[in-house]
């Protein structure tokens, strides 16, 4: 072997360990896409709640559904990227509500964040929300 040739393949070697490395620490590309759709889905429905508690401050009751809310000036109720399905919503008392959602991943804890209300599992998964009562 030359010593072009023997470079070739050190140089190959180590271009696939750093490819493999990557990998091993961020994740495939497939498992980081399910990371960032889990998150957009997060923030739609973090978006439909303050919607939620908006509807509720200003008419002192829940909206009966998304389609209801949606009626509102200026709400957009956001669909799953991926199914274009419409999250669900239920009311569960009068100042208590579900936002569901279906999931790729489970979601990762954040270190150091206390109690974090949005943690799921993978798949289907519904949070129970109170409004917060404004005097």
């Amino acid at each position: 072997m030359t010593g072009r040739q023997l470079l070739a393949v050190i140089v190959s070697v180590v271009v696939v360990a750093a490819i493999a490395t990557g990998i091993a620490i961020l994740g495939s590309p497939t498992e980081e896409r399910s990371r960032r759709l889990d998150r957009v889905r997060v923030t739609e429905l973090q978006g439909i709640r303050k919607a939620v508690e908006f509807f509720y401050s200003e008419n002192k009751r829940l909206p009966a559904s998304l389609d209801e809310l949606s009626k509102q000036p200026g709400v957009r109720v956001s669909t799953d990227p991926v199914t274009a399905e419409e999250y669900r919503y239920r009311t569960v008392s009068a100042d208590e509500f579900e936002l569901c959602a279906t999931f790729e991943r489970a979601s990762e804890p954040q270190p150091g964040s206390g109690v974090d209300i949005w943690q799921h599992p993978a798949g289907a998964h519904c949070f129970t929300l109170k409004v917060e009562k404004r005097s």
